[in-house]
């Protein structure tokens, strides 16, 4: 049954992503069987907000090893603000909440300031240590926060500016942000899915902490367009979106009545000058999603 699935899901899925106007990457797992299906498996793409992933697994591992209190409370104040995603870059300074608070904006609402806050916290060497030593990953790297992706994505050394250039739809491109898979925030899908077979197998850390670390993906607000646009409503998937100037991506563990499987679908370069590259990006995404739901729980 298992060989049936793959040539059923490599017929659906060539004929979608082969005329597509962008590199894709996709990767399925059947965490029942273990059956796997990839394409550009083993290619570096920029994560975008995906790579926030690898920094909660960090925060829980510290946490695992009594390096830090999910309890402890930190301030918001103008200084850490940075542009994109979230919602505390329109409250108020002074603003207290925990670092469990702050892991949750950031997977749940991808706040970039949450994430900014955590990193800093952390330490990148400390998580790119885990990403390499404890996940076992070769190819994922985690270098830059996002506020350096954005300052480099607008050209500017600092928020005014920055402001500014987005404001007119000024980006830099060909910047680092958007041509370096080496020094960037990058992984492939065959890593992104170990990566979450590991949290759903409780393999890494420990089993409460990758439970904790799946329920707060179950609970992401971005991205409904993406893997979960197409599926029945009371299909749970546990998931981190992307999205950046031609990157539009969703990766995630999706739980069915007749198994669960992972599904990673990474989209890099749509020509975000000319096209309306988001809805592109997500209906590529959710037809994916839709075809490997179809074919999954039909034959298995």
């Amino acid at each position: 049954m298992s060989s049936k699935l793959i040539e059923r899901l490599e017929s659906e899925l060539v004929n979608l992503v082969k005329s597509f106007p962008a590199k894709v990457g996709v990767g399925f797992k059947d965490l029942k069987t273990g059956a796997e299906y990839y394409i550009n498996g083993r290619e570096r793409f920029l994560t975008a907000s995906v790579f926030k992933v690898f920094v909660l697994i960090e925060l829980y591992n510290q946490v695992v090893k009594g390096e830090l209190d999910l309890r402890r409370r930190y301030r918001i104040s103008e200084k850490v603000k940075v542009l994109g995603s979230g919602i505390l870059k329109e409250l108020d300074e002074g603003l207290q909440p925990t670092l469990r608070d702050l892991a949750k904006l950031m997977m749940i609402l991808s706040d970039n300031i949450a994430t900014d806050i955590i990193m800093e916290l952390l330490g990148k060497d400390r998580i790119n240590r885990t990403v390499r030593e404890v996940l076992g990953l070769r190819e994922t790297r985690v270098y830059l926060t996002t506020g350096e992706i954005l300052l480099d994505m607008a050209g500017a050394n600092d928020w005014e500016t920055a402001r500014r250039n987005f404001e007119e739809m000024r980006i830099n491109k060909g910047g680092k942000w958007e041509t370096d898979l080496e020094y960037n925030n990058v992984t492939t899908p065959e890593e992104m899915v170990r990566t979450l077979e590991l949290l759903y197998r409780g393999e890494v850390l420990t089993p409460e902490a990758c439970r904790e670390i799946l329920e707060i993906m179950k609970a992401c607000q971005t991205g409904e367009a993406r893997i979960k646009r197409y599926l029945p409503y009371n299909v749970k998937v546990a998931h981190k979106t992307g999205t950046m100037p031609g990157v539009v991506n969703d990766a995630g563990i999706v739980f069915t009545e007749k198994g669960d499987y992972v599904l990673v679908v990474f989209i890099n370069g749509l020509n975000y000058e000319k096209l309306q590259y988001v809805p592109l990006g997500e209906e590529l995404i959710a037809q994916i999603s839709k075809k490997v739901y179809d074919v999954y729980t039909k034959l298995t």
